[in-house]
C-alpha cells in the first residue's frame, strides 16, 4: 500500500495516499509543541538531529523526526529523503513520518540556505522487523532484553523487547520513572510484538518499565534500573 506522511510544525501529521486510512503508530507522551528531546549544538549555522538516531536500526512503524536548525541569519530550509525533496522543515522540527520503510539504509538530509551560502546535515537509519531479542520461550510472557538491570550507560538509551501471547498482543509500551514514552502497536504480528527504539534521559538513575498489553486486557510488565552518565 503506497502511503506517505509529512511532518508539519507542532507535530501535526499531513498524509497523502491512495487510501485515506493511515495509522500513526508511535505515541509520544509529551505535548505536541514541546521542544525536541536533545539539545541543539552550541554553534551558529548548525543542524541537530535528535531522531532518527544516526546509523541506528529500530522497529517502530513511524519514524520520529525531531531536531533543531540553528541560524541567526534569515534562511530557508529544505529536507530530502534519499536525495529527493521531501518538505520544508521549521527551525524546531518535531514530528512523525507515518510510513513503514523497507529494511534498507535510508537517509534524511536538511539543507539550509542563507546569505553566507548553505550548510547541511544528514542522518541515516534502518527500520527492521527482525526481533531485537529472542522470542520468549513461554507463552504469555515478555523478554525485555535491553537495557540490563543495573546497567550504567549513556543517553539516548536503547530499549528493546519482544512480547508473546497466544491470545494476542495489542501493543508494547515504554515507561520511564512513571512517564509513558512510546507505544508500539504495529511492529511484529498479532501474537508477537517487538519494541526496538531509543529514549533520551537525563543523567542519573531511572526506572524503565516495558509493558506488553495482551488482547484480553492483561498487562505483562518488567522493570529495570539504569544509570545514565552522559548526554549528547
Amino acid at each position: 500500500m503506497s502511503k506517505s506522511c509529512l511532518h508539519l510544525k507542532s507535530s501535526v501529521i499531513r498524509c497523502t495516499a491512495a487510501t485515506a486510512f493511515i495509522f500513526v503508530l508511535v505515541n509520544i507522551a509529551v505535548a505536541q509543541n514541546s521542544p525536541p528531546p536533545c539539545k541543539p549544538l552550541a554553534q551558529d549555522r548548525t543542524i541537530t538531529w535528535c531522531y532518527p538516531i544516526d546509523n541506528a536500526t529500530f522497529g517502530a512503524f513511524g519514524v520520529l523526526e525531531w531536531g533543531w536548525i540553528k541560524d541567526s541569519l534569515p534562511h530557508t530550509a529544505k529536507e530530502y529523503f534519499d536525495g529527493k525533496f521531501y518538505t520544508g522543515p521549521p527551525d524546531i522540527f518535531n514530528g512523525i513520518t507515518g510510513q513503514g520503510f523497507d529494511d534498507k539504509l535510508h537517509t534524511f538530509t536538511i539543507v539550509v540556505t542563507d546569505a553566507k551560502g548553505t550548510f547541511q546535515k544528514s542522518v541515516s537509519f534502518r527500520q527492521s522487523a527482525q526481533l531485537p531479542c529472542a522470542s520468549p520461550s513461554s507463552d504469555r510472557s515478555l523478554n525485555f532484553c535491553v537495557p540490563l538491570d543495573g546497567e550504567v550507560t549513556t543517553s539516548p538509551l536503547r530499549v528493546a523487547a519482544v512480547g508473546r501471547s497466544s491470545v494476542g498482543v495489542s501493543w508494547l509500551q515504554v515507561w520511564v520513572d512513571g512517564v509513558k514514552y512510546f507505544t508500539e502497536h504495529e511492529a511484529g504480528t498479532s501474537t508477537q510484538k517487538l519494541m526496538n527504539n531509543y529514549v533520551y534521559l537525563a543523567n542519573g538513575t531511572h526506572k524503565v518499565t516495558m509493558v506488553a498489553k495482551e488482547a484480553d486486557g492483561t498487562s505483562i510488565k518488567k522493570t529495570v534500573a539504569v544509570q545514565i552518565v552522559s548526554n549528547p
